[in-house]
């Protein structure tokens, strides 16, 4: 991982015109090494060659900043225990696109937690810089998978949507024993869309013949840059038979349902079921079919 020196910074997160607030955090004595990892080292080189990087907007580059930040700091704590889990997960749902059947798809699962660092295939890389009672805050890097391809369908055909990275800040509060509420705010980190979230939900935990059962709502809202880039078609795609369309900013609530399993002290089964509820906006757009979007997944994991 190479050597790395700390100082305390206070750091300003804005997401296009929002800005949160300050908060100190050990700072990573490089930090060209953090932004190496997610894009390469060659890229940022060239990326400077064509005076691009120097012109990445700043609150894009505080968004790096901060989770390159958190990052380091999980490094830092390289020391304190963590649990290890592999597995295997299974994800299906019925796509929102229109004439896209049913996908599928099976993949190996990896997640470590400890008391500050969280690394996983859904939960990305997080780490936990408060702890303070009933309140939590961590800062993450979260992949995003690409939501169709050009050849997924013909109503799709010479479209292209790319895998991004998004950056985000979650807030926890227990309100009561069992019951939570989280908040996420975020944007994109790849400069695909430019896009920024916020996410509201409640939890509820269920203890159930001595397993945990997780039933959470809440809603998400994507600006428009965001909806666009999922849900629209832009002028250089739309044809004969599929308008230009933007949704512009869309909420979208949603619910699901978690649970795991234990087998014996070290292999467990996990399930999760979300359904979002599309708004019109959505619905109206040429490339979308239903007004709704179930996913699953199940999955086998064993702790070491």
């Amino acid at each position: 991982m190479g050597y790395y020196s700390y100082q305390m910074v206070n750091i300003r997160i804005t997401f296009q015109s929002w800005t949160i607030k300050a908060f100190h955090l050990p700072l990573i004595g490089s930090f060209g090494c953090v932004l190496c990892n997610e894009i390469g080292y060659d890229e940022i080189i060239n990326m400077r060659k064509r005076r691009e990087f120097s012109t990445m907007k700043l609150n894009k580059a505080a968004c790096v900043l901060v989770t390159g930040v958190c990052l380091a700091a999980g490094t830092s704590h390289a020391e304190e225990t963590g649990q290890v889990s592999v597995g295997l997960a299974y994800i299906g749902s019925d796509s929102i696109y229109s004439n896209v059947s049913f996908k599928s798809s099976v993949m190996p699962s990896f997640n470590y937690k400890s008391e500050t660092l969280t690394v996983g295939f859904q939960e990305g890389i997080a780490y936990k810089f408060m702890n303070e009672g009933a309140v939590k805050m961590s800062a993450a890097i979260i992949p995003r998978f690409r939501p169709y391809k050009s050849n997924d369908s013909a109503d799709l055909s010479g479209m292209t949507r790319d895998m991004y990275f998004d950056s985000a800040l979650n807030t926890s509060y227990e309100i009561s024993r069992g019951l939570n509420a989280q908040f996420k705010i975020g944007t994109e980190l790849t400069n695909k869309f430019n896009g920024n979230f916020f996410d509201l939900s409640l939890s509820q935990f269920i203890p159930m013949m001595g397993q945990p059962l997780i039933l959470k709502a809440g809603a998400k809202w994507y600006s428009s840059s965001r909806a666009n880039y999922l849900y629209g078609v832009n002028a250089s795609e739309a044809t004969g038979q599929r308008a230009e369309y933007a949704p512009q900013s869309v909420l979208l609530p949603y619910i699901s349902v978690n649970k795991i399993y234990s087998l014996t002290p070290q292999t467990s089964l996990f399930a999760n079921v979300n359904m979002s509820f599309l708004p019109t906006k959505v619905v109206n757009s040429p490339i979308i079919k239903g007004n709704t979007s179930v996913s699953t997944v199940l999955g086998l994991n064993y702790s070491f």
